[in-house]
C-alpha cells in the first residue's frame, strides 16, 4: 500500500508550517554539509511535498455526520478485533491479577472529564505517582508481565473503541490528556483551547508517529496544528489501514523475537541501534566535520578519537537517502583501541529526543516509509538489497560488537 502520510513522517515540517497559523515553530536545521555542497542530493523532508490538501485534521464539518461515521467505524473495528480482544483478555487474566482493564479520567471536548478504557499494563498505583506531571520514563519497571509487549505494540489501546462508541472520543483526534497534565498546560498555553474544541482520538499523528516517551510539548504542538484543520475522511481511512497494518506487523515481529530470544545475563553487549534499524549514523560537530558512528546504543556511541566531546549532531540516513538530524551533547567516556573513543551522549532538547526515538530507535507504531516491507521488496527487486560495508576504515567490526559497558 502506498502511504499518503509521508508528509507526516517528519513532523518537523508539519509543525514548521503552523507558524503561518500562529503556532510556535520548531526548526530542524538543514545539515551544513548539504548547504556547502550544492552538488549533493538535497535533504528531502516528507512535509515539504505538496500534500496539504490530504493532511489529516480533527475539525468536523458536520457534527451529526461525524458522529455517525465514528460510531460506524468503531463498531466495525470492534467486531473485527473481537477474537484478538478476547485472547488478550484471557492472557492478562492468566498472567496478572485483576483488574484486566484500566479505567482513568481524561479531559475530553470542552474540558469535560470521561473515563478512558485500556488493557491494564502497569502497576496502577505506582504509575499514578510517577506520572503526575510527566510521561512514564523508560525503564520504569512498572509493566505487568504482558504490559511491555502490549504498550510497545499499542494493543493496550483497543478498549478505547468502546469510548468511541460511547461518544467520548473519535477515531482520529489528539491523544487524550490526564487532568493533571491539562492543569499544568493551562488554558493560557498556545493551542490548548483549539485542542479542547475537538474530541480526543484513538488514532492520530502523535499516536502513530511519536513514542510513549515523546514530551507533551512536542505532541501538543503537532496536535494544535491538526485541531484547526478540517477532517479528511479519506486520510482518516488511510491512516486506519496504515496503523492497523503496522500494529499487526509490529505485534508479530515482537512476539516472534520474544519467543526466539534466549535468556541473557545483565552484562549484555552494547546494542547497535543503527544496525538494528537499518540506518547509517554520522556524528557532526561545530565546524561541520562529520565522522561515521561505528556503534550507537541508548547512551553511548563509538566514533573516531578525532571527534571532540560537547555539542554536536547525529545525522541519521535512511535507505532512501532521507536524513534526519538530532542535536546532542556528549562527553568522553572511554578510549578503546587506538583511534576510537566512546562518547556518552544525550539529546539537547525534547525535539531531538523525539528524532532519536522515531528515526534511530524506531520505537513508534509507524516507521519511516523507507522501512516499509514493500519498499524493502522493491529495493531487492532492483538489486539494491545487498548489504554495503558501512565504514571501510573499520576492519574488525566483530571485536567491537562484543563490547560490554558497565556503569
Amino acid at each position: 500500500m502506498k502511504s499518503d502520510f509521508r508528509h507526516l513522517d517528519s513532523t518537523a515540517g508539519t509543525i514548521r508550517n503552523t507558524k503561518r497559523e500562529g503556532h510556535p515553530q520548531i526548526h530542524q536545521a538543514e545539515p551544513a554539509a548539504a548547504r556547502s555542497k550544492p552538488q549533493q542530493k538535497p535533504v528531502v523532508y516528507g512535509a515539504a511535498r505538496n500534500t496539504r490538501g490530504r493532511a489529516i485534521g480533527f475539525l468536523p464539518r458536520s457534527e451529526i455526520l461525524h458522529r455517525i461515521y465514528n460510531a460506524s467505524v468503531a463498531g466495525l473495528l470492534l467486531f473485527m478485533v473481537l477474537p484478538l480482544f478476547t485472547l488478550i483478555s484471557l492472557a492478562l487474566l492468566m498472567t496478572q491479577s485483576r483488574p484486566i482493564f484500566y479505567r482513568g479520567n481524561r479531559v475530553g471536548r470542552n474540558g469535560e472529564l470521561f473515563d478512558i478504557y485500556k488493557f491494564r499494563t502497569l502497576d496502577t498505583a505506582k504509575a499514578a505517582q510517577l506520572t503526575k506531571d510527566k510521561v512514564l520514563p523508560a525503564g520504569s519497571g512498572l509493566e505487568t508481565p504482558l504490559g511491555g509487549f502490549l504498550r510497545e505494540t499499542r494493543l493496550d489501546e483497543l478498549p478505547q473503541l468502546v469510548n468511541v462508541l460511547k461518544g467520548d472520543m473519535n477515531i482520529c483526534g489528539p491523544r487524550p490528556l490526564r487532568p493533571e497534565i491539562a492543569d499544568l498546560l493551562g488554558p493560557g498555553s498556545r493551542g490548548f483551547s483549539a485542542r479542547l474544541s475537538v474530541k480526543p482520538g484513538l488514532l492520530g499523528p502523535t499516536q502513530a508517529f511519536m513514542s510513549h516517551g515523546t514530551s507533551k510539548s512536542v505532541r501538543g504542538r503537532l496536535n494544535a496544528a491538526m485541531c484547526i484543520k478540517p477532517v479528511s475522511y479519506r486520510s482518516e481511512l488511510e491512516m486506519i489501514v496504515l496503523v492497523g497494518a503496522c500494529v499487526m506487523a509490529r505485534s508479530v515481529s515482537k512476539l516472534t523475537s520474544r519467543l526466539l530470544r534466549r535468556n541473557a545475563d545483565n552484562d549484555t553487549p552494547m546494542r547497535d541501534w543503527a544496525a538494528k534499524s537499518g540506518v547509517m549514523v554520522s556524528y557532526r560537530w561545530a565546524d561541520a566535520v562529520a565522522s561515521p558512528v561505528r556503534l550507537i546504543d541508548d547512551e553511548n556511541l563509538i566514533v573516531s578519537d578525532a571527534c571532540p566531546a560537547g555539542k554536536g549532531e547525529l545525522v541519521i540516513t535512511h535507505p532512501d537517502g532521507t536524513r534526519r538530524v538530532a542535536k546532542v551533547i556528549s562527553e568522553k567516556r572511554d578510549t578503546l583501541a587506538p583511534g576510537e573513543v566512546v562518547l556518552r551522549y544525550r539529546p539537547s532538547s525534547d525535539y531531538s529526543h523525539y528524532i532519536l526515538e522515531r528515526y534511530l530507535m524506531q520505537s513508534v507504531v509507524v516507521p519511516h516509509h523507507s522501512h516499509f516491507l514493500f519498499r524493502h521488496v522493491a529495493r531487492a527487486a532492483k538489486g539494491r538489497f545487498h548489504l554495503t560495508k558501512r565504514f571501510a576504515d573499520y576492519s574488525d567490526y566483530s571485536e567491537v560488537s562484543t563490547l560490554r559497558f558497565k556503569n
